[in-house]
C-alpha cells in the first residue's frame, strides 16, 4: 500500500509516499481501507518531534480518517466489513489502508460524506470534552472561542450553540473568517488583527466577561483572555497554534476567581476510557439533533500533503483540511 513516511524529524516538504505492507489489525483492532483522512495541527508538530509523543522512526502520520472495514483483529464482532466508518489512531491515517482501535472506530451517519467524516472524530470530542467537561458551559453562559474558523473552532461554535449557550463569541483574523464563524452560529465574531477583543467581550456583557473561554492559541491571547473572563470563569486551554505558552498570575486567577484548566483529551484514553465512550454518546445525541457538521475548507491529494500543511500553518485556511487518495 501506499503511505506517507516520515524517517527523520522533518518539515512538510521532506514527507515522503512510500510502498510499504499492509499492517495486520492486533487483537482488538480494526483495519480500514481509507478514503479520506483529516489534517490536525498535531500532525506537523509530530512530524517535527515537537509533539508530546514521539512516535518509533520511521512511522505514518495521521490521527483520523473515514473508510471502510476491511478486516477485524481477533475477538472482535459487530462491524461488518464494507461498513462505512470514522476512526481515530495514534498514528498511521495518511496511508491507503489504517488500523485503529475498536473503540475508536464508529459508523458514520449517512449525513456525512467521507471528507466530513474523516473531519468530525477528533475536534468535535475535542471541543465538546472542552465546553462540557472541562468548561462546565451552562445553558446561558457567554463563551469566548478563539480562533472560530478553524476546525476546532467551528465544532466548538456548533457544540456551544447545541449545549445551549447564550451568547457565542469567536475571534478570527479575516473579514471572510468573521462571516464564516457567524453563519456557523456565533452571535458576534471580533476580527483580532483590528479590534481588542478585551474590550469587545466586555462591551457585549456589559462588563461582566465571558463565563467559559475556549483557547487553542495560547501566547498572549491567553494572558489577554484573564482580563475579560467573568467571575466564576472557566479559561481551557486546549494547544499553543501561536507556538507560545501562556503566563498566568496566580494572585490574579484567586483574586478574580476564575479557572484556568488544561485538555489534553487523547490522556483520557489512558486515563479514563470510559469518559470517551460517554463522551461519544452525548456528542452523537446532540448530532442527531442537528446543528453539528464539519466545515470541510480545502481537500487535497495525499502526494499534496505538504501543501496542504503549509495551507494549515498559514493562518489562511478555514475549517478543516482533507488528504484523499
Amino acid at each position: 500500500m501506499k503511505a506517507v513516511r516520515v524517517h527523520d524529524w522533518c518539515q512538510p516538504r521532506d514527507l515522503t509516499i512510500e510502498e510499504i505492507d499492509v499492517p495486520e489489525p492486533q487483537a482488538g483492532e480494526v483495519l480500514v481501507r481509507v478514503s479520506a483522512a483529516a489534517l490536525n495541527y498535531p500532525d506537523v508538530l509530530i512530524i517535527g518531534g515537537k509533539y508530546q509523543v514521539k512516535p518509533p522512526l520511521p512511522f505514518t502520520p495521521g490521527f483520523e480518517f473515514c473508510g471502510t472495514v476491511e478486516r477485524l483483529g481477533d475477538g472482535l464482532s459487530g462491524l461488518e466489513p464494507g461498513t462505512r466508518v470514522m476512526a481515530q489512531c495514534d498514528v498511521g491515517a495518511f496511508a491507503e489502508f489504517a488500523v485503529a482501535p475498536a473503540v475508536s472506530v464508529h459508523p458514520v451517519p449517512q449525513e456525512l460524506s467521507d471528507a466530513e467524516a474523516a473531519a468530525f472524530p477528533l475536534v468535535y470530542q475535542t471541543s465538546y470534552f472542552a465546553l462540557a467537561y472541562r468548561g462546565q458551559l451552562r445553558q446561558g453562559e457567554t463563551v469566548l472561542i478563539h480562533s472560530a474558523a478553524g476546525g476546532v473552532g467551528l465544532a466548538a461554535v456548533q457544540i456551544a450553540r447545541a449545549l445551549g449557550a447564550g451568547k457565542i463569541i469567536g475571534t478570527a483574523g479575516s473579514d471572510e473568517k468573521l462571516a464564516l464563524v457567524r453563519e456557523q452560529g456565533a452571535d458576534l465574531a471580533i476580527n483580532y488583527e483590528s479590534e481588542d477583543f478585551v474590550e469587545a467581550v466586555k462591551r457585549e456583557t456589559e462588563g461582566r466577561g465571558a463565563d467559559a473561554i475556549f483557547d487553542p492559541v495560547g501566547g498572549e491571547v491567553g494572558q489577554r483572555s484573564t482580563k475579560c473572563i467573568a467571575f466564576e470563569g472557566r479559561l481551557v486551554i486546549i494547544g499553543f497554534t501561536s507556538g507560545k505558552f501562556s503566563t498566568f498570575q496566580s494572585n490574579h486567577i484567586l483574586v478574580k476567581n476564575y479557572s484556568v484548566v488544561g485538555l489534553h483529551w487523547g490522556y483520557y484514553r489512558m486515563m479514563k476510557p470510559q469518559k470517551i465512550e460517554q463522551g461519544w454518546n452525548e456528542l452523537m445525541d446532540l448530532f442527531r439533533q442537528g446543528g453539528l457538521k464539519p466545515y470541510v475548507g480545502a481537500t487535497f491529494k495525499m502526494d499534496q500533503i505538504a501543501d496542504a500543511m503549509e495551507l494549515l500553518l498559514s493562518r489562511r485556511a478555514v475549517g478543516k483540511i482533507v488528504l484523499q487518495w
